[in-house]
């Protein structure tokens, strides 16, 4: 079976996910204390997102996850996006 993404980018992804979850339940928890849930999902999509974005735009990963992902991108964007759209939704 051929895939579509090579092992370690896909590893590299979660690993970003997660810490990216981590950082959005923290902004979640200091945006609003309600739907906690909802911004730890808003974390992992910050998180990917940011790396995504600081990866393909050039930027020297701080902590690198592997494979050119940074987990401080990461850690950033999940707490941006978690506490943007917990501290909006109040």
């Amino acid at each position: 079976m051929t895939s579509v993404m090579p092992a370690e980018v896909v590893s590299a992804l979660i690993a970003v996910g997660l810490i990216g979850g981590v950082f959005g339940l923290l902004g979640g928890f200091f945006g609003s204390k309600h739907r906690l849930l909802g911004a730890i999902l808003l974390g992992i999509i910050g998180g990917i997102a940011a790396s995504a974005i600081a990866r393909i735009a050039g930027a020297t990963p701080g902590f690198s996850v592997g494979e050119g992902f940074s987990a401080i991108y990461a850690a950033v964007g999940g707490f941006v996006l978690g506490y943007v759209v917990s501290r909006s939704t109040v």
